[in-house]
């Protein structure tokens, strides 16, 4: 075979169409190359016009040369993974890239605990250790460039929060929660959910409950206001004045693992393949089981881009040169690519690919980040939309207690680094005990009519410890504390915008906490409600707020960053316009032809509760639908 030599860089004014993409054929196939080259390792030089066809037969010549996919999706969260198991499913070849990492053993996953007893547990399959995401000394599982808590790993925010996993309702999927016509027949969707991920409220193996003082403590607090306890996923439409013990994404199993992430999530499970990740200073991934044969994943790889003609995507721009042409994974013909990164991920790249606001495009226009501007189109190619507006996302309040028969479990603090060696090796042995769930252990509904007369719902949350939350000049017993979180839900009214910064970071830009008076107001009024029944059960304390200020300044002055739950909806919003909605009622970015969001920023607004079960609805629900265009 004769030798070459990767072309130079020459002045012939042709030469700029394709000298990229034929250093590229020289890598892949030298031979064919010569063909091309001049002795002296120059392009031969030719007519313009036949330079310019030469070029683009070149670039598709080195298109052909690497893996060509039905789908990209973008993003390795909950609804990344079950749009790429329902799309191999269809027989379509799929590409799932996630910027992280792995997470549970499962999936890769090496951060396991040093308890003195060997596991491949890691802290994601975990369930106690949730309250320790925070306060760890490795936390490479946050996303570095979005300024809010966002998870860049496999399984995305369902691999580290608490795993309170509700069943869809009515409500979550109404007319009146801002869903267009065409999305209400949510049964289906929601039953495939439940078929592959069972809920339980009791996910110890061995049947039993552990650490409930709380809820008992709490439970005699709601039965003097009328509420009624039940077990809140047989009837997911009841949210009015009831209560019930935490429903999980964990299955209980026999065979070990047993864990938080791993038999939880088959959302996880289901659909991940062998990885190629390179060398990390963390976990390293490894081939996963459970893995449908036409999915490729992609591990530590991000994409900052789709690549466009107009409104025709061919690619997407990642850091992985292996994929095609300088990083860009290339679709086939009639391909589509599928964003699933997150309210602030998602909106991230479509402002890189030129999709959005202007101002927004302005920043990334004006930018001096070269990586991320590789795919930025020509201001005359920009498509206007709404992306990261109609943000909404949890307020939430926390009021802490004491109670003599309350164990604080040392709020958590020693939970990863120096457990108590009893339930450290209860878990281990087989899945049961104190840390087969997380810190919540009970949950609590009811609606309130504003002034407006609008109905909104308050969603409590109770767990032992949350001493970090006391704020008070009251002497308490640390080792008898527990917190009550109170939420507004469905039907609040205030909203906000992210974006980014002139780094390119994801920000929120208009916090989405009270900027309607009236959400404030109503949930005043279901703290006082809680107050005023401390009253009725023997030996409960509230320490916070304390006696130096009211209810209504201890809300007023609760700052964002604690009001915030990271359950945020609604950036690229699901609907029938392009003036108030990103994404068409095919979840198909409007002004484009193969451009889709699947992830919770098209929800309208916020579920009832905790938003991974209704996430996992609309992901089934969206995929049927774009599988049926």
């Amino acid at each position: 075979m004769a030798t070459t030599h990767a072309p130079e860089l020459v002045t012939d004014e042709w030469t700029s169409h394709y000298a990229d993409t034929l250093k590229h054929i020289h890598a892949q196939a030298p031979e064919r190359a010569a063909a091309l080259i001049a002795p002296k390792g120059t392009l031969k030089s030719m007519p313009m016009h036949i330079s310019r066809a030469l070029s683009t037969l070149l670039a598709l010549w080195a298109v052909s040369s690497y893996a060509a996919y039905d789908y990209i999706i973008v993003g390795g969260g909950p609804g990344g993974i079950i749009a790429a198991d329902r799309l191999s499913e269809a027989g379509k070849k799929v590409l799932l890239l996630e910027r992280g990492g792995p997470s549970t053993a499962e999936t890769g996953g090496t951060y396991t605990p040093s308890w003195g007893i060997p596991t491949n547990l890691t802290k994601f399959d975990i369930p106690g250790a949730f309250e320790t995401f925070w306060g760890d000394a490795n936390q490479y599982w946050w996303c570095n460039d979005i300024s809010v808590w966002a998870g860049c790993l496999i399984g995305g925010g369902g691999s580290i929060n608490a795993g309170l996993y509700w069943v869809a309702s009515d409500s979550d999927f109404s007319l009146a929660s801002g869903w267009p016509a065409g999305w209400q027949d949510h049964a289906p969707y929601t039953a495939k959910v439940s078929a592959r991920l069972p809920s339980t409220d009791h996910p110890s193996t061995d049947g039993l409950r552990y650490l409930e003082q709380s809820s008992t403590v709490m439970g005699q607090l709601l039965n003097s206001q009328g509420y009624t306890q039940t077990t809140i996923n047989n009837n997911p439409n009841a949210k009015e004045h009831v209560y019930g013990f935490s429903s999980y994404d964990v299955r209980p199993s026999s065979t070990p693992p047993s864990s938080r992430l791993s038999p939880r999530s088959n959302e996880t499970r289901r659909s991940t393949s062998a990885a190629s990740a390179p060398a990390q200073s963390r976990p390293t991934s490894k081939p996963l089981s459970h893995v449908p044969p036409l999915v490729t994943l992609k591990l530590y790889t991000p994409a900052t881009a789709v690549v466009r003609t107009g409104g025709t995507v061919t690619g997407v721009q990642t850091n992985d040169t292996s994929l095609g042409p300088n990083g860009i994974a290339p679709l086939n013909p009639g391909g589509r690519v599928i964003l699933s990164a997150g309210a602030f991920g998602t909106s991230r790249i479509l402002y890189q690919s030129g999709i959005g606001p202007s101002d927004m495009l302005e920043v990334v226009q004006n930018s001096g980040n070269a990586e991320a501007k590789k795919q930025f189109p020509p201001q005359g190619e920009w498509i206007e939309l709404p992306v990261g507006y109609n943000v909404s996302d949890n307020p939430g309040v926390t009021l802490v207690f004491t109670h003599p028969s309350i164990d604080a479990y040392d709020s958590w603090a020693n939970a990863w680094t120096n457990p108590r060696p009893a339930d450290a090796a209860q878990y281990l042995k087989n899945q049961s005990g104190v840390y087969a769930d997380a810190s919540v252990k009970l949950n609590f509904w009811r609606s309130y009519v504003g002034t407006d007369s609008k109905k909104r719902w308050v969603q409590g949350t109770v767990r032992p410890g949350g001493v970090s939350y006391a704020m008070t000049n009251f002497p308490y017993n640390a080792s008898q504390v527990f917190a009550v979180t109170l939420y507004l839900s469905t039907g609040l009214t205030s909203r906000g915008r992210i974006g980014i910064d002139a780094n390119l970071n994801g920000v929120p830009l208009v916090q989405p906490y009270f900027t309607d008076s009236v959400d404030e107001a109503t949930l005043v009024t279901a703290i006082n409600d809680v107050i005023a029944s401390v009253k009725n059960v023997p030996g409960l304390t509230l320490i916070t707020p304390d006696n130096t200020t009211t209810v209504s300044n201890f809300v007023a002055t609760y700052a964002d960053g604690n009001l915030l739950s990271n359950h945020w909806v609604g950036a690229n919003k699901l609907g029938t316009s392009p003036a108030s909605a990103v994404v068409d009622v095919n979840a198909r970015v409007f002004n484009t032809t193969n451009l889709f969001v699947v992830d919770a920023s098209i929800i309208p607004s916020l579920p009832y509760g905790n938003p991974t079960g209704v996430i996992m609805s609309t992901a089934e629900q969206a995929v049927a639908k774009i599988l049926a265009l």
